[in-house]
Order: C-alpha cells, then structure tokens, then sequence
C-alpha cells in the first residue's frame, strides 16, 4: 500500500506562523513599527519581541526619541526576518540534500 502521508500536524504549525505574524504585525502597527518586517519575523517569536518593545507613539516623545525607537524596532524586525529565511534556506537545503 502506497498511502499519502498525513500532514495535518505540519499544516497546523504553518497556520499557527501565520496567525502569530498577523498578530506580530497587528502589534507592530499598533506601536508604530514597520508593520511587514513584523509579519514575518519567526512567527511566535517575533510577536514576543515586538510586544516587549517600548512604543513610538506615546505622546510624551520628542521627534529623536520616535525615530529612535522607530528605527531600533525596524532593524530588529529585519534581521529577525534575516535569520527566518536563512534558517529556512538552511533546512530546505538539508531535505533536499538528505532525501536523496
């Protein structure tokens, strides 16, 4: 019997990542961030880093200090984005290399 393997379970964590970058996103904008960069930034754990992130609109800081932590929060969405696709190149590049 030649039977299609199940992969419920690996659909799941591929909508999980989904569910938790649309949320890291929705936190980034709420927080004045680039809002994409966070989208894509390791699923649960980009949401966990771009929560505890200090906001950019609060009201109380002055233009250097928003543009500060604007482009603080920036970089670390990017470079989270950086080590997602290289671990993902890392990964696929093993599968291929070992189904052989």
């Amino acid at each position: 019997m030649n039977e299609e393997p199940n992969d419920s379970a690996n659909t799941g964590g591929k909508t999980m990542g989904i569910i938790f970058g649309i949320i890291a996103a929705i936190v980034a904008a709420s927080k004045g961030f680039a809002s994409l960069r966070w989208a894509f930034a390791f699923g649960l754990v980009g949401l966990v880093v771009v929560s505890c992130l200090p906001s950019a609109k609060s009201q109380e800081l002055d233009d250097g200090e928003r543009t500060r932590r604007i482009a603080k929060a920036d970089k670390v969405g990017a470079n989270m984005v950086g080590w997602w696709v290289g671990f993902n190149a890392v990964v696929f590049i093993a599968i291929i290399a070992f189904s052989q």
